[in-house]
C-alpha cells in the first residue's frame, strides 16, 4: 500500500526544511551546551569558593567566565535563529536564477 500526498516536495521545499532543521538544532543545541558548560564550570568554581585563599580571586573570575560563555553560546543561538530568513531568501533567489523564463 502506497500513501499518496497532495503535494510532492520540491527541491526548494526540501532545502527550506533542511535549513529550518539545521537552524533549530544549532539554536537549541547552543542553549543546552551553554547550560551544561556553566554547570560543569560551577563545580570547579564552587571548590575554589570554598577555600578562603582562592575565594577572593575565583568569584570575579567566575563572573567573567560565565559572562563570556553566555555571550558566546547566546550569540551562536541568536545567529542560528536569524539565519532562517536569510537561508529562505537564498533558496528562493537560487530558484529564480535556475527557472527558465516562459517563451525561451
Amino acid at each position: 500500500m502506497t500513501l499518496k500526498t497532495a503535494h510532492e516536495p520540491s527541491r526548494e521545499d526540501w532545502l527550506l526544511g533542511l535549513a529550518d532543521l539545521m537552524a533549530a538544532a544549532t539554536e537549541g543545541g547552543a542553549r543546552r551546551i551553554e547550560r551544561a558548560h556553566l554547570a560543569i564550570a560551577d563545580e570547579s568554581f564552587n571548590v575554589l569558593a570554598s577555600l578562603a585563599i582562592t575565594r577572593p580571586v575565583s568569584e570575579p573570575i567566575r563572573v567573567i567566565h560565565h559572562g563570556i560563555a553566555r555571550l558566546s553560546y547566546r550569540s551562536v543561538a541568536l545567529a542560528a535563529g536569524q539565519l532562517r530568513p536569510w537561508l529562505r531568501a537564498a533558496v528562493r533567489s537560487d530558484r529564480s536564477r535556475t527557472t527558465v523564463p516562459p517563451g525561451s
